[in-house]
């Protein structure tokens, strides 16, 4: 699922309209538009601090929800060229992952590999 589908099908399911969900997120109508069209990929957070948790608290996700919304979010701006604050202050803060993503991209490390790293990284929670 695209984050662009997730957002549009969650605002729906609560029945939000366009202009009272943008304006409880502060954005404009034709901005929540773009974000639900896919035209324009999640923004950066120095554009837009807040809009994210805004987001997922004006939809009332619950965890798992709100979890998944924030991969969909990070899926979005990769496709605009764009990483997360929060990634990219990990990358400068531990070098060896940018290794590691680079040694992965050079292996073509597979969606089930990855799978099974986060299974293995969730496990030492």
């Amino acid at each position: 699922m695209e984050f662009s589908n997730y957002l549009s099908q969650k605002r729906t399911e609560k029945h939000i309209p366009i202009r009272k969900f943008a304006a409880l997120i502060g954005i404009s109508p034709s901005f929540l538009c773009d974000l639900e069209s896919g035209s324009r990929a999640f923004p950066a957070k120095s554009k837009f601090p807040d809009l994210l948790e805004k987001m997922i608290s004006a939809l009332d996700l619950n965890t798992e929800d709100a979890e998944l919304f924030r991969s969909l979010v990070e899926q979005s701006m990769l496709r605009g060229d764009k990483v997360s604050p929060e990634i990219s202050a990990y990358l400068k803060r531990v070098p060896e992952a940018a290794v590691a993503l680079r040694k992965a991209n050079e292996n073509n490390v597979s969606k089930e590999q990855w799978e099974e790293i986060i299974k293995i990284l969730e496990e030492k929670k």
